[in-house]
């Protein structure tokens, strides 16, 4: 007997907007009381993704097919009756049959030849499967086609049998401007595109929110068959906000304007993308002119490179303000990562200050930097509907802070080292390492590479700070050898747990 339902293809939700991106700058709304941060649309419908070829599959005890449906009315009707199970007859000795309880449209046209695996009907409510190839003169209305029929004759086999008709899941294919287009609606700015067919409640809790953005993130690298986050062959990792990021750049900490744009501008030239500055630093107007003397000699253009700047906490009453001045030092339309320098009694309504800075298209992205536990991270981005996309923390093989790593990890954050070298004063301490040195020799590299590789490969962004074109060189040309898994394991366990520095 034939066991069907009707197949609903439209599931809608309509959900209240829980709280505002960011809270600080318009009036409040009631928050998420759960542990979870998340943020809705007043409405929005959640339908299934059409794919550009459509599919349905049929199984035949262990077995699976898959079939590539023909786009007519005969397809559309027969998968309302999906999924459905048929016990079907046998005829001829080279197809397998089945008289439906409905009538479906039909267009019948003679087909001339039957192929293995065509999927048919027959008059207006005969279901025929196809195991052999032969000529006919039969009129059929074609429904679809099995791509591999491999095994199909020996799983059909000589006499009746029981076969089940289903839609294949359908695949979506997500991109970094699904990420944007989420990230933006959880902030509350204004979409251009229309999200009322996406996708994006992929933990299916009716909701989308940053942890929806964490697991699309986590498809878009599997669909591009990635193994780790990193891409090696961009040189950048995929941010929580939907943003690329390159994975090693420039540090300019203790430069003045005019050693910094000369750095800046060395940089460029041998092939850096990501230059980190902050507004403490009092080089912001370097760092612009050394990329704007890049951009004017055709090296770079703006949106090749990336710039991160930070604001201080104690600068909490004009943080948003703030804002506008690294705009204006830098000499940019907007930053591509703005962090919270370091903790402070204010540092909540400075992350607020950035939230609204996303929201107004001056901050691609946001973070912090100098916060190592999870406490601390959960505090200053309590009651925010986006998370950091980077931690800048100090990280190097003396002071890994894995478990700190892998905590944010959980919603799409990424860790960056400051000081990868240990910093001033420190550095011989890992440059003269004896495990170090000889993985060095082993690919005949310095000490200073093996330390920037290792980074790359464990995951953590890095900046290395310097003035020196041989340096800068240096420490940008690491991408042309691997450490291997054994030697990934030996710098592993040079972990002491112990910082240098107690910012």
């Amino acid at each position: 007997m034939m066991k069907n339902r009707l197949f609903t293809s439209f599931l809608f939700s309509v959900v209240m907007l829980m709280f505002s991106g960011c809270g600080a700058y318009e009036d409040a709304l009631p928050t998420n009381k759960g542990s979870s941060i998340t943020a809705t649309a007043t409405e929005f419908k959640q339908q299934s993704v059409k794919e550009s070829e459509p599919i349905m599959n049929i199984s035949v005890g262990d077995k699976e097919f898959q079939i590539t449906l023909e786009n007519n009315d005969t397809v559309t009707a027969l998968k309302e009756f999906l999924p459905m199970t048929l016990d079907m007859s046998e005829l001829n000795s080279n197809e397998k049959y089945y008289y439906l309880d409905s009538k479906l449209p039909s267009a019948p046209e003679k087909v001339g030849r039957i192929t293995a695996g065509d999927i048919m009907l027959y008059g207006d409510n005969c279901l025929v499967v196809f195991y052999k190839s032969f000529d006919t003169s039969y009129t059929y209305t074609k429904i679809g086609h099995i791509k591999d029929t491999t095994g199909l004759t020996d799983a059909l086999g000589s006499g009746g049998v029981t076969v089940s008709f289903q839609l294949a899941p359908t695949k979506v294919i997500y991109t970094v401007h699904d990420i944007r287009n989420l990230s933006d609606f959880i902030l509350g700015k204004p979409i251009e595109n229309d999200l009322t067919d996406k996708h994006y409640d992929l933990d299916n809790d009716g909701i989308w929110s940053t942890f929806d953005i964490v697991l699309m993130r986590k498809k878009i690298l599997e669909q591009k068959n990635m193994k780790t986050e990193f891409d090696f062959d961009s040189k950048t990792v995929l941010l929580n906000s939907g943003y690329e990021m390159p994975i090693l750049g420039l540090g300019t900490w203790t430069q003045d304007d005019e050693t910094v744009e000369e750095s800046v501008y060395t940089a460029l030239k041998d092939g850096y993308r990501l230059i980190d500055t902050a507004q403490y630093y009092g080089n912001e107007t370097g760092v612009g002119n050394g990329l704007k003397r890049a951009v004017s000699e055709g090296i770079v253009k703006r949106e090749d490179v990336f710039i991160t700047t930070k604001v201080m906490p104690s600068n909490y009453e004009r943080a948003y303000q703030s804002i506008d001045d690294s705009l204006k030092r830098l000499n940019v339309d907007y930053i591509d990562l703005m962090l919270i320098h370091q903790p402070g009694s204010n540092d909540t309504e400075v992350y607020k200050a950035l939230c609204q800075g996303v929201r107004d298209g001056k901050l691609r992205s946001i973070g912090i930097s100098n916060y190592y536990t999870p406490e601390e991270y959960e505090r200053v981005t309590a009651g925010e509907n986006i998370k950091p996309a980077v931690v800048q923390n100090e990280n190097h093989p003396f002071y890994q802070n894995t478990e700190f790593k892998e905590y944010v990890s959980k919603y799409g954050t990424v860790v960056e080292s400051w000081y990868p070298f240990g910093g001033r004063g420190h550095t011989q301490d890992l440059f003269e390492n004896e495990t170090i040195m000889e993985i060095a020799e082993a690919h005949g590299k310095t000490s200073a590479q093996i330390i920037l590789r290792w980074h790359l490969q464990a995951g953590y962004i890095t900046i290395p700070g310097s003035q020196n074109p041989d340096h800068i060189l240096e420490n940008i040309s690491v991408f042309d050898f691997e450490l291997t898994d054994e030697e990934m394991q030996r710098m592993t366990a040079l972990h002491t747990g112990k910082r240098y520095e107690n910012w």
